[in-house]
């Protein structure tokens, strides 16, 4: 009982966690901090799936459809910076595209 008094839920941060999977999506660094220490290892082993399977999981997080391995939200989910960095993403293809077209 003294235990279940002193519990103190942890939750991994939103932010945090978005900027992991921005700047080392591709090694699965984001799924060790949320807690998926099998998926993270095949992550950094596979490059996040080629990058498919970070992408994907950025892609979550900027939507707010990402969890911890507890099934927690992630703390202090901000949508407005979630839709700036998908935006962002966006951007950045579609000017790749354009530059690897000329």
């Amino acid at each position: 009982m003294a235990d279940e008094d002193n519990y103190v839920e942890r939750k991994r941060d939103y932010t945090a966690t978005l900027l992991l999977c921005w700047f080392l999506g591709c090694l699965g660094i984001h799924r060790f901090y949320t807690g998926y220490t099998v998926i993270g290892i095949i992550q950094l082993l596979t490059g996040g799936g080629c990058c498919i399977w970070a992408l994907i999981d950025f892609i979550c997080l900027c939507f707010g459809n990402f969890e911890d391995a507890d099934s927690n939200e992630l703390a202090q989910y901000n949508p407005v910076l979630g839709k700036t960095a998908f935006t962002i993403f966006v951007i950045l293809v579609i000017a790749g595209v354009l530059t690897a077209a000329l």
